[in-house]
């Protein structure tokens, strides 16, 4: 079974297994990887049928014992995604120190202290351990380990930093985000994001012009973590930008902004999303999004670029934009499916409807895409969808397709009474 698989399926034991045991540093480190990213999906490991405390010291072990480097980081950073009780456990069996029931500052300057220890690892969770505590009395020395010689470490004291979101450190993360290497630089980025001043988002559209394709990189892929009108003016223009990379990751960060605006500005930044789009070259736009449907495995980015498809494909790109949103109509993600299903009825047109009639009457395509073009037909069919949903639903051996027949039948004025919209 593949990691993909294993990560699909939640299987922790494997998952575990394949850290332990397996001989390449690549798959054990993307095993550690996987456990975290799980972890942050529930409150309890037992929901995946496997004991959270046996997952934390498996942790634990790879985090001090494991042969690679990276291996060692991504174990640390899933301690990290299980809590701050699994990353003092570890701290705990490294310093020999008991930090368990003691004041929060106490604790902070305890870990302080950890940001001079030998071991690079040690120094790595006291960082990540300061940020989630988040007491600013220990900003000064969680600067100062922004020039730690482990990149490892300062990685992740940008992390801790941009969880602080303490203006007070914008000045070193931008000194920092001129000097370092790429990976380090990603992370400052986003602390600088994360923090959110004025200060830190005038670094980030300063560098957003950077004569460097990468430092410009970088800066539009932060800014899709500040949900602002004023970043999607600047990814707008990133998508106008001579670097294909640079402009690929200004739309990634676009549909990353529909996520992470705020509520109270959530509707605001969509409609700016929507027009700066519909400005754009289509193929700086449109082609960008379909690749994401095809491609990203991450559930925003998949729901976005569905609910966004549907508003800006112009009529050159009206027929790709409709196959891929066939293709996400059966997306494992019901949000997305819905999406797509939606915005397929915003697209009639270049014989949509008799291609969603072929496809209801498909027996090998799958029941929830059948369902789903169901419903579109229901928005955009006439007579046609009529006469021949209604032979349909009389042929049907599935409950499920002919109670979605008759409630597109309703909504067409032919036979049939009204149901749920998914149904």
């Amino acid at each position: 079974m593949t990691l993909f698989e294993l990560e699909r399926n939640a299987d922790f034991e494997q998952l575990l297994t394949y850290l332990e045991e397996s001989p390449t540093d690549d798959i054990r480190q993307r095993a550690a990887e996987i456990i975290g990213s799980l972890e942050s999906k529930t409150s309890d490991g037992e929901d995946y049928g496997y004991p959270r405390g046996d997952i934390i010291d498996v942790l634990v072990e790879v985090s001090q014992e494991d042969e690679a480097d990276g291996v060692r980081a991504a174990a640390i950073d899933a301690l990290d995604q299980f809590g701050q009780d699994a990353l003092e456990q570890f701290i705990g069996e490294v310093s020999g120190q008991d930090i368990d029931n003691i004041a929060e500052w106490k604790k902070a300057k305890l870990l302080a202290r950890g940001l001079d220890a030998d071991r690079p690892e040690l120094r790595m969770a006291a960082a990540t351990g300061l940020g989630r505590i988040g007491e600013d009395n220990v900003l000064k020395a969680l600067v100062e380990r922004l020039s730690d010689p482990d990149p490892r470490v300062r990685k992740r004291v940008a992390r801790a930093l941009g969880r602080i979101e303490s203006p007070e450190s914008v000045p070193a993360l931008s000194q920092r985000l001129h000097e370092d290497q790429y990976d380090v630089r990603i992370e400052i980025a986003y602390a600088l994001a994360d923090i959110g001043t004025n200060n830190a988002l005038r670094e980030l559209i300063d560098v957003a012009n950077d004569e460097d394709e990468t430092v410009r990189r970088i800066a539009v892929d932060a800014l899709g973590r500040l949900g602002s009108v004023r970043a999607v003016e600047i990814l707008a223009e990133a998508l106008r930008d001579d670097s294909d990379s640079v402009r690929r990751t200004a739309m990634f960060s676009l549909v990353q902004l529909l996520s992470e605006a705020p509520a109270s500005a959530s509707h605001k930044v969509r409609e700016k999303i929507v027009g700066e789009l519909e400005q754009a070259n289509a193929s700086e736009a449109i082609e960008p999004l379909i690749d994401i449907l095809d491609r990203s495995t991450e559930t925003a980015q998949r729901r976005n670029a569905a609910w966004l498809l549907g508003r800006i494909a112009n009529e050159e790109y009206r027929s790709v934009a409709q196959d891929a949103l066939i293709e996400t109509l059966a997306d494992d993600d019901e949000m997305t499916s819905k999406f797509a299903a939606t915005s397929l009825s915003l697209l009639d047109g270049d014989d949509l409807e008799k291609r969603l009639l072929e496809l209801i009457e498909d027996d090998h395509r799958a029941e929830e895409t059948r369902v789903k073009a169901l419903f579109v037909l229901g928005k955009i069919g006439g007579e046609q969808s009529r006469n021949r949903i209604s032979s349909f639903v009389d042929r049907t051996e599935s409950d499920r397709l002919r109670k979605r027949g008759f409630s597109a039948l309703s909504k067409l004025g032919g036979a049939g009474a009204m149901s749920g919209d998914f149904a």
